[in-house]
């Protein structure tokens, strides 16, 4: 049966417009030519069922005007895989039927199943009508909790936090957030405590149209804050969709914990932790223990005991042998309790690439992790890493795309995308990235310190260590709390040709004491390796390994001068890496 001029298709995190011969990936549109998009279209129509090259070649190519039927099919699913970011060995949506045809492998929304033209939301930081800082947790917390929420929707792209929460704080005009954050609808609000009372005031407004689709005021007690944050989910979710379906109604149903005490101790977790600073790191880690010890079984603090302990290892506040162990233990529990929490599958998956070198089990979690929630960006995130490593450098980087048309204003996403051209040696787009990361957050160093190693490896010495100056590499601070700009630093300097300066660099590295040397004989070993000093590169290597900070060995271009000796091809095999 041909398919109606109207017809609208949903899949994973793609629209299908037949009339408009559109197809779109979370809301932005994707270029795909007219013999692709109508193969597409054919295979949806029959979702689940073989679709025949006879009936393809009845359907696309009329015969009065058919020349090569079988090369044209290739190119046309090749071209329609290549949108779709497809695997032919391993296909999410096209499936080759050898001999016989194609089928699509759903599921897909059917044409009169989707009846709303909103797909996206953007939930920005609702304002502390308080007064209070200490009530700040609140404001935050409920809109962070509207996003969770709705974020388990399939076909509703949900900005995340991260980008959402960048407006906090500015007048911004709600148009511009649209444009900038590529949503159809913006949520605004405000909180407002008053004794035992919360009142919420809300507006979803259409950006395109600057028209309101809702508005409405909530006066609940605190002890009601599940009952709001369960209300507010479900009139915005009706202003989008005419009615729920059954999976959504069970997801807005289904409560954190039953207890309003460790809710509470959890948002002030949450609140602090995502201020990324070392005393919120810790207040963060107190405030989920707290949650935890009031209801043993609240799966999510535990998830956000994982992703904070993660934060913990990542910045430095402890190292990685340190803080790694402590966020598994979390997470799996986490998962012990609820399986279904995309989030701890998250950060399970990164867990066990970046320390537990388990290439099957991270690939198996980000999957999951996915799976469960495909608009949301931690699964892609680990998914794009194990990608790279495993040497698929084509899905490292559309994974790193997808973290940031996920998550546009997200830094630690852009610094995702940007380190992976730099491992592929795409220096050009590893700056460029890197500079976008900037134009965000001019101090944000991780940014700064990629920037000047992607110049130093482009050739330009003298803007590499204008960059890295500026970043911090070439400080005379304590070796202690300054290794990984050090390490940069010398790293820049034997690229330059500046021996006898990398050598000082690695003479500084080596004072460094428990926990921390591993971390400092990184440093050094890829120093050596680019001085071409082979013996020191593979000794520091080795005191290195305990710290389990060198899952990316296989790829990262400091090693490249290794590559070729026996060693190196031991310890990838010892690590479980593809050489």
């Amino acid at each position: 049966m041909p398919t109606p001029a109207n017809a609208v298709y949903q899949f994973g995190q793609f629209e299908v417009n037949a009339a408009s011969g559109e197809l779109f990936k979370n809301g932005r549109r994707v270029k795909l030519q007219e013999q692709p998009f109508r193969l597409l279209v054919v295979l949806l129509e029959k979702a689940g069922d073989i679709v025949t090259r006879e009936e393809l070649r009845s359907r696309i190519w009329p015969e009065d005007t058919f020349v090569d039927f079988e090369g044209s099919l290739r190119v046309a699913v090749r071209k329609l895989r290549d949108a779709l970011d497809d695997d032919p060995e391993s296909p999410r949506y096209v499936e080759t039927i050898p001999k016989r045809g194609y089928r699509f492998l759903g599921p897909a929304t059917r044409p009169g199943e989707l009846r709303s033209g909103f797909h996206s939301l953007a939930v920005l930081p609702f304002t502390n009508g308080t007064g209070p800082p200490e009530a700040e947790y609140l404001s935050e917390g409920i809109s962070e909790s509207i996003i969770n929420l709705l974020s388990q929707f399939p076909d509703l792209r949900v900005v995340p936090r991260t980008s959402a929460f960048r407006y906090k704080g500015l007048e911004t005009e709600l148009k511009k957030v649209g444009r900038d954050l590529n949503v159809d609808v913006v949520l605004t609000g405000t909180v407002t405590q008053r004794g035992d009372r919360l009142i919420v005031q809300t507006e979803l407004v259409d950006v395109a149209n600057d028209t309101q689709l809702w508005g409405g005021q909530f006066n609940r007690t605190l002890e009601d804050i599940f009952e709001l944050q369960e209300e507010l989910a479900r009139r915005i979710s009706e202003s989008l969709r005419p009615r729920l379906s059954p999976d959504e109604d069970k997801f807005l149903n289904k409560r954190p914990t039953e207890n309003r005490e460790a809710y509470h101790l959890y948002l002030k977790a949450m609140y602090y932790a995502n201020k990324w600073s070392p005393e919120g790191i810790q207040k963060g880690i107190a405030y989920s223990k707290q949650a935890i010890e009031i209801d043993p079984l609240f799966a999510r603090a535990y998830a956000g005991l994982a992703y904070i302990y993660i934060l913990l290892g990542i910045f430095g506040g402890l190292p990685p042998s340190q803080a790694f162990p402590m966020a598994k233990a979390a997470a799996l529990k986490a998962l012990e309790i609820d399986d279904s929490m995309a989030t701890a599958h998250a950060c399970l998956a990164y867990l066990l690439l970046a320390y537990d070198w388990d290439w099957a089990g991270a690939e198996k979690e980000s999957r999951r992790a996915i799976e469960l929630a495909p608009n949301i960006p931690g699964g892609h995130y680990t998914r794009s890493q194990w990608c790279l490593v495993n040497r698929r450098p084509e899905e490292a980087i559309a994974e790193a795309r997808i973290t940031l048309e996920l998550d546009p204003l997200s830094l630690p996403n852009h610094q995702l995308l940007a380190g992976t051209y730099h491992m592929l040696g795409e220096y050009d787009a590893a700056i460029e990235q890197a500079h976008k990361a900037l134009e965000l957050d001019s101090s944000f160093t991780p940014a700064q310190l990629l920037l000047a190693l992607s110049y130093a490896y482009s050739g330009r010495s003298e803007e590499a260590f204008a960059q890295a100056e500026r970043a911090g590499a070439f400080s005379e601070g304590n070796a202690q709390t300054n290794i990984l700009p050090m390490g940069i630093g010398g790293i820049i300097y034997a690229l330059a040709g500046k021996h006898a300066e990398a050598r000082a660099v690695v003479a500084r590295l080596s004072q460094s004491q428990p926990p921390y040397q591993y971390i400092s004989a990184h440093g050094c070993a890829a120093i050596h390796a680019l001085l071409g000093e082979k013996d020191q590169a593979f000794q520091w290597i080795e005191r290195a390994l305990p710290g389990r900070g060198l899952f990316q060995l296989n790829i990262r271009p400091e090693f490249k001068n290794l590559h070729t000796d026996p060693r190196f091809s031991d310890l990838l095999r010892r690590m479980g890496l593809p050489e």
